[in-house]
Parts: C-alpha cells; sequence; structure tokens
C-alpha cells in the first residue's frame, strides 16, 4: 500500500455576487456588491505518484483550515490503507473542537484509494445504486443572492421545478425569523408543487421559540411535507421530542449536531425521525457511512447533506436514505454559492437533473471529478504544504 508522502493546503478566494436586495428586489446599476470568502482545498500525494484531492464547498476558513494543518503531520509519512486509524486519531486529537477540518482529509484520502485502485469510492464502499433521486434545496430568501423572497417566488419556482420531473423541492425560507413567512413560503411552494413532487421546509435553526416550531409542523402536516428540517434553536432533546409527539411530518435534525456519538444519542432519545450527515463537516465519507450505519441499526434513515461528489458517493452506498441535495439553487442566479473548480462537466444545478428526476454518481476513479487546479491556484491563492519530513 503506497504512503502519503506530501499534504498541501490551498486557501483562495470565492467571489459571489449579490445582485437581489432582502425583499427580493433587482439591484440598480451595473455593479452589484459582492462579497468575496476564503475557500480551501486539500490535496495528497503518495509514494507511487498518486494524487487524492478535494475543495470543499461548504466548510470554509477561518475555522477548518487551521484543524487541517494540526494534523498533516499525523497524516503524512503513514499508509494510505490506514484511513480508520487516521480517523480515529482525529476524532480523538480534536474531541474539543467541531472537527470539521479533518473531513476535507478524509475525502483526499477516499480520492487517492480509489486512483490508488482505479475505482470509484462509491464502489469501494459498496454501491446499492448509480442514480440519485434529487430535491432542489433553495437559496435562502432575502439574502440577495437571487429572486427567491416573496411566497409567489417559491411557489412557482417549485411549479418550474415540478414541470421539469425533479421529484423534491425544499425550501429555505424567507429568513425573517418569524413563523408567519415561513408558513406563506411552504404553503406557496405545496401550491406550486400541486402534489407533483415532494414539498419540504428548512428554517435553518431560525425559529427562537417550541411555541412558533409546533405553528409551522401544523402546517406541515397541512400540506403533506415530506419531512421538515432544523426548526428551532438549539438542538435540545425535550423540544424536539415534543414535535415529534406533536406533529406527524418527520423531523429531520443533527445538520448543527456535531459528533457520530451526539447524533446516535438524539435519535435514541426521541428527538429526531432521521439523521443527518455531510462529509465536510462530519470528519468525510468515513464519518457519513458510520451515521448511515448506526442510522441503518436503529431502522431510520440517514440524509447526506448539502451538495457535491463526496455526497453522491456516499449516497450511493447507503440503503436507508432517500434523496439527494441538489443546493443551493435560485431561479435566475442558479447555484451562486458553489465556487467554479472543475476542469469537467460536473455540476450541480438543475441540469444535472435526468428525465428520471435523478443524477448521477461520477464513475471515474476516486471522486471521479477533475479539479481546474490553474484556476484555483489563480484565484488569490495560497498553499502550506506538509512532507513526511517537515
Amino acid at each position: 500500500m503506497p504512503t502519503i508522502t506530501e499534504l498541501t493546503i490551498v486557501e483562495f478566494d470565492h467571489t459571489v455576487t449579490y445582485a437581489y436586495d432582502a425583499l427580493g428586489r433587482k439591484l440598480p446599476g451595473s455593479a452589484p456588491p459582492t462579497r468575496t470568502t476564503r475557500r480551501f482545498g486539500v490535496r495528497i500525494r503518495t509514494s507511487e505518484g498518486i494524487e487524492g484531492s478535494y475543495i470543499t464547498l461548504w466548510s470554509a476558513p477561518p475555522l477548518a483550515t487551521p484543524q487541517v494543518a494540526a494534523l498533516a503531520q499525523a497524516v503524512v509519512g503513514r499508509s494510505l490503507g490506514e484511513r480508520e486509524l487516521l480517523w480515529d486519531h482525529a476524532n480523538r486529537a480534536q474531541a474539543k473542537s467541531d472537527r470539521i477540518g479533518y473531513g476535507a482529509i478524509d475525502i483526499a484520502l477516499w480520492d487517492a484509494m480509489g486512483k490508488t485502485a482505479g475505482q470509484p469510492i462509491s464502489a469501494l464502499l459498496g454501491r446499492y445504486r448509480d442514480r440519485l433521486p434529487a430535491y432542489v434545496s433553495t437559496v435562502g430568501g432575502g439574502h440577495g443572492l437571487g429572486g427567491l423572497a416573496t411566497p409567489e417566488s417559491y411557489r412557482d419556482y417549485a411549479h418550474w421545478c415540478a414541470e421539469r420531473g425533479i421529484p423534491g423541492y425544499k425550501i429555505h425560507g424567507p429568513g425573517t425569523g418569524r413563523v408567519r413567512d415561513e408558513i406563506a413560503a411552504l404553503r406557496a411552494a405545496a401550491e406550486g408543487s400541486a402534489g407533483r413532487s415532494d414539498v419540504m421546509t428548512d428554517p435553518g435553526n431560525g425559529l427562537s421559540t417550541l411555541a412558533d416550531a409546533l405553528k409551522l409542523g401544523a402546517v406541515c402536516d397541512e400540506v403533506g411535507a415530506f419531512w421538515w428540517e432544523d426548526p428551532m434553536r438549539d438542538d435540545a432533546r425535550l423540544g424536539h421530542a415534543i414535535l415529534r409527539d406533536r406533529v406527524r411530518t418527520p423531523l429531520l435534525i443533527t445538520e448543527f449536531v456535531r459528533g457520530l456519538d451526539q447524533r446516535v444519542e438524539l435519535a435514541i432519545a426521541g428527538a429526531t425521525d432521521f439523521l443527518r450527515a455531510d462529509p465536510e463537516l462530519d470528519m468525510g465519507i468515513t464519518g457519513v457511512m458510520k451515521t448511515a450505519h448506526a442510522a441503518e441499526a436503529l431502522g431510520i434513515d440517514m440524509e447526506v447533506h448539502a451538495s457535491g461528489p463526496a455526497q453522491r458517493h456516499c449516497m450511493a452506498a447507503i440503503r436507508n436514505t432517500n434523496y439527494y441535495e441538489l443546493g443551493l439553487l435560485d431561479p435566475e442566479t442558479g447555484n451562486p454559492l458553489h465556487p467554479p473548480v472543475y476542469a469537467d462537466d460536473y455540476a450541480e444545478d438543475v441540469g444535472s437533473v435526468g428525465t428520471d428526476g435523478c443524477v448521477a454518481v461520477p464513475t471515474g476513479p476516486g471522486l471521479g471529478v477533475t479539479y481546474d487546479w490553474n484556476r484555483i491556484l489563480s484565484m488569490n491563492a495560497d498553499s502550506r504544504v506538509f512532507t513526511a519530513h517537515a
């Protein structure tokens, strides 16, 4: 088995254009405001000249990269086949942190392993499916990233997606923190879907009280929502157990919960119907598969959070899961939050959904995608290299 000889952290800028105001109105002028955030990726080289790499799409500095740097020297010099040992070391070494940095390392290790074996990651995991039923996950309204802000805009986009045979539609609501606005957007989405697609809502922990969450839950039941997600502040067991007791719609939390043991404890305590896990946020592909298998043992479903090639490979190897989250999308601006990092035709947009309502799993070795490193390195990039002799 090859040895890991080098690990490189690459940080770069990603600029997002804000073309709308908080009310969904088009901003005037030819130079709309922008916001630049730092993104990062990890490149691993092995003694056989194989490179495994991953560019994060959701997690970003300043919290994640120091964790990667802290773990880098524990990775270089080790055998590529010791992925589980390295995961255990990271889990223990960063037990007092959220551990989100290790996700990128673990995914890059899987990419290198797949390339070494000449197989896609889904095959190494044990493929269950090669087509993933997808739902459009909208960008949050009122954030200036697109035209979604009014109930009518959510309704029209739901209709547009359903017309194209996309089987699921999840809203990130207006983001005002007012339950009446979340309810109006959900009812409008259900009206636009008109029973042709599953509808979900995700306030993103935005509601401040249990009473407000119960109001939204009642509307979830009213419209027949497929699930509702992270409705209120915190992830307290008792409050969410009350929601599960009083609302029929399945409750999905744990996006904001770090640690396999904590996610499983919430499920056992009756605080959620489904579990969530994300390869970037939950210690990589290894962490997601541990959560999926734990959920399977409990007899519940595990939904993979967010979109990207690592998510696709994970879902392809999980039986007890329902939908691939295609996001975050807007009817006018597309997918503004994803940095343009691919040199091939890989995309996270409605065009990647086939006539069967599914997205494909990359078939090439490893992640099966090609990164445009020349472009990435031109985006105000900085690199730190760690070797076995550093």
